[in-house]
């Protein structure tokens, strides 16, 4: 999926678009435990996790925004000739727990507004899982130039 010519012919996207999908794996929460120093038992402990409101272990909420993040940036959201920076992730909301060997996708649309020299797209996404139940929302802003 080509994005960011959508974005040059159009820069709005009124249409929802979708990334790949990426299935979750329990080295995916092992490592992300260990760069981030969180060893909640939710996301490492089999057997206390068993015990808890979720049944079993799940990935970190912010594993799931960074992933999802991660998908947009693969499906082409990133224009290397004209990308500046983030300037904000806002509205995160983790509607669902994210479970080892799911699956999940992001859909988004995109629109933008100018800024003097530069562009602000701002990007409505929600992962969903594979079963198409949204687990995550969140909108982001990055800055193009023109």
């Amino acid at each position: 999926m080509e994005i960011v010519k959508i974005m040059d012919k159009t820069r709005t996207s009124e249409r929802e678009l979708h990334t790949e999908g990426r299935t979750i794996t329990e080295s995916d929460i092992v490592f992300f435990s260990y760069f981030t120093g969180d060893w909640t038992f939710l996301h490492t402990d089999v057997v206390e996790a068993k015990n808890s409101f979720f049944g079993e272990r799940i990935a970190h909420g912010y594993l799931t925004l960074s992933v999802s993040l991660g998908l947009l940036v693969r499906a082409g959201m990133i224009d290397k000739e004209r990308f500046l920076a983030l300037k904000s992730i806002e509205s995160v909301r983790f509607l669902k727990p994210v479970k080892i060997n799911d699956t999940v996708r992001v859909f988004f649309t995109i629109s933008d507004s100018e800024d003097g020299s530069r562009i602000n797209v701002t990007t409505k996404a929600r992962t969903v899982n594979q079963t198409g139940e949204d687990v995550l929302e969140f909108t982001t802003i990055h800055v193009l130039r023109r």
